[in-house]
């Protein structure tokens, strides 16, 4: 299979806005800069971003799809959001998306690309995207883009507003299994997988939260889902889902019955299916994927 050459380029930049911006040193405050790029980069993985260059103070990752790419910056931003910011010293993510091309052969000419998604990335914790991938969008996300008036701007961008709630439908129908994995994680560990989104519940990320909550690991907005539905947690016994919600979780194995866990917990092994808050009855939108180790 040939893949694309179009990718989605997105720069991310902590900007400082403070009264001490150039005497700011990131060790000494506590390294908030270093936190803020590493929430961007374990985003950036979950929607199977890859990072090309990272920065002192940002990065450049590209993505396959233009909603992965948008979905990723607004949970970049909402993560960076909640963090405490520094005495004196006003942090804030910018970030700029643009759709180009990979240079895979030697004709292939340079573009502008990585350029375009730098300029874009130009507003305190706002995201600009080009019209270019604008076009590209899923219509569940094309809700949240709207025109930027700009007097002196030569090409029209759109601005994404990350802080509405973004409907489950958005991170797309029914997921995949993966077809490849590069470095396998320490046994237990589980890949849950929603649409555009992966999890992975392993050594280095333990649990995963799942609810309406939108501090929430996964976050779906389905009526059936409480605001802290559920948690997937690695434990010395496995990876076991414990549910805290009002209607319960149905966990569905390949070849087994669907078990209804309500205020319980049960042990994820193998392959198979989750739903929150409603039984399968053969409808596979709105569950994730699971594949444990």
């Amino acid at each position: 299979m040939i893949r694309s050459r179009s990718k989605l380029f997105l720069h991310a930049k902590v900007a400082r806005t403070g009264t001490d911006g150039e005497t700011f040193d990131d060790a000494q405050a506590g390294h908030p800069i270093e936190r803020r790029l590493n929430r961007i980069e374990r985003v950036a993985a979950a929607y199977y971003g890859q990072v090309d260059l990272r920065f002192d103070d940002g990065m450049l990752v590209t993505f396959d799809s233009a909603d992965g790419a948008v979905l990723g910056a607004c949970e970049m931003q909402h993560r960076c959001a909640v963090l405490p910011q520094v005495s004196r010293q006003k942090l804030a993510l910018r970030i700029g998306i643009h759709q180009g091309l990979v240079r895979q052969r030697s004709k292939d000419l340079a573009d502008d690309a990585r350029e375009i998604a730098s300029r874009l990335a130009r507003i305190n914790d706002g995201i600009l995207i080009s019209r270019e991938m604008g076009t590209g969008l899923g219509k569940e996300l094309s809700r949240l883009a709207r025109p930027l008036e700009e007097a002196d701007a030569d090409t029209p961008v759109f601005v994404i507003d990350w802080r509405r709630e973004i409907p489950s439908g958005a991170y797309g129908g029914e997921s995949f299994w993966p077809t490849s994995m590069h470095s396998l994680p320490a046994s237990p560990y589980v890949y849950l997988h929603f649409g555009l989104k992966m999890l992975e519940v392993s050594e280095n990320n333990p649990v995963a939260t799942i609810g309406r909550d939108p501090a929430s690991d996964l976050v779906l907005t389905d009526i059936h889902v409480s605001r802290n539905h559920c948690r997937i947690e690695r434990t010395a016994k496995g990876v076991l889902l414990t549910d805290s919600s009002t209607n319960g979780t149905i966990v569905l194995g390949e070849g087994a019955q669907e078990r209804l866990v309500k205020n319980g917990s049960v042990a994820l092994e193998g392959r198979g299916m989750i739903f929150f808050g409603r039984p399968f009855k053969g409808e596979r939108r709105g569950g994730i994927r699971y594949e444990s180790f």
